[in-house]
């Protein structure tokens, strides 16, 4: 009788927690997940901070996109939540801030107001480009060999000549029309311009002479590589990957005071290097930046 008596005080507790285990608990969640609108390049950039909740999406820079009507072609919320936007609606971008908003209500009722942010993306590095200059910085402080900073020119006195055959030199830079996700991606060609020729990264100062120069080749020769080589672009860094036989350097944009465009390349750190010969060789330990000055023509 023991026994039964038990068994019989257990069942209604086991039913109990079934019960409870199947309960469903409504969510509170309401977070965009995934959005895509009409033109957008890569994937949209999502990003919370508790209540403050924002999404970035790039388009291509064109003076026909219809800012105050954007087709929203997808829109993925959390489970359970719904949003205020659907495919086939369009959301108004027309305005300073280039923003719009989309509520997005938990299962529960809570809303969340996220703001949508539109950035008309200016590939302005697609087309032809001129060569104006090539310098070189270097800062002796890295090298713990002075404390002199300077510009030096490829067409200066410490590359003699061995520097000319760039200065003719093109670069064709082409897009290719779908990205790879946050990325941009194309082919960026060096044509050794009138000469065919490209210019070499030669110290001829003393120590070093014109027969027996300094090679910077292969510390700078393969930034801007000669021929075709591919790019990858990533939209959040605006940093510019450029491979060409499986080496890889990365590129930044500038401006100069002249209203002339920067392709630069920060060097890494060869400060710890020893010397090789005398003075001049302290160009390769202490140089920082290469960086190209350009003119757009095409």
């Amino acid at each position: 009788m023991k026994k039964l008596f038990l068994s019989a005080l257990l069942l209604p507790l086991f039913f109990s927690c079934q019960k409870n285990i199947d309960k469903h608990i409504v969510s509170n969640e309401m977070s965009l997940l995934e959005l895509k609108i009409k033109g957008q390049m890569g994937k949209a950039v999502i990003e919370r901070d508790f209540d403050e909740a924002r999404a970035t999406v790039y388009v291509l820079d064109r003076p026909d996109f219809p800012y105050s009507a954007v087709p929203v072609e997808g829109i993925v919320v959390s489970y359970g939540a719904s949003a205020g936007i659907a495919a086939g609606q369009t959301l108004n971008f027309n305005n300073p801030e280039r923003r719009a908003r989309v509520v997005v209500t938990a299962e529960s009722g809570t809303k969340l107001t996220w703001n949508i942010y539109l950035r008309a993306y200016d590939a302005f590095y697609v087309g032809e480009w001129a060569i104006v200059d090539v310098k070189l910085h270097c800062n002796q402080r890295v090298s713990g060999a002075g404390t002199g900073e300077w510009d030096t020119q490829l067409s200066g006195g410490e590359f003699g000549t061995f520097g000319l055959p760039e200065y003719d030199d093109h670069f064709i830079i082409t897009m290719n029309p779908e990205p790879e996700g946050n990325s941009l991606t194309g082919t960026i060609t060096h044509t050794g311009g009138a000469d065919g020729q490209y210019g070499n990264f030669y110290v001829v100062l003393a120590p070093y002479s014109d027969t027996v120069p300094l090679d910077m080749n292969p510390r700078l020769r393969h930034l801007l590589p000669p021929g075709e080589a591919t790019w990858k672009l990533d939209l959040t860094t605006e940093q510019m990957r450029i491979t060409k036989d499986n080496i890889t350097s990365t590129m930044i944009f500038g401006n100069d005071d002249w209203g002339n465009t920067l392709f630069r390349f920060i060097l890494p750190d060869a400060g710890k290097e020893a010397p090789v010969n005398g003075t001049y060789d302290n160009m390769w330990r202490s140089s920082t930046e290469l960086f190209y000055v350009m003119q757009k023509i095409n």
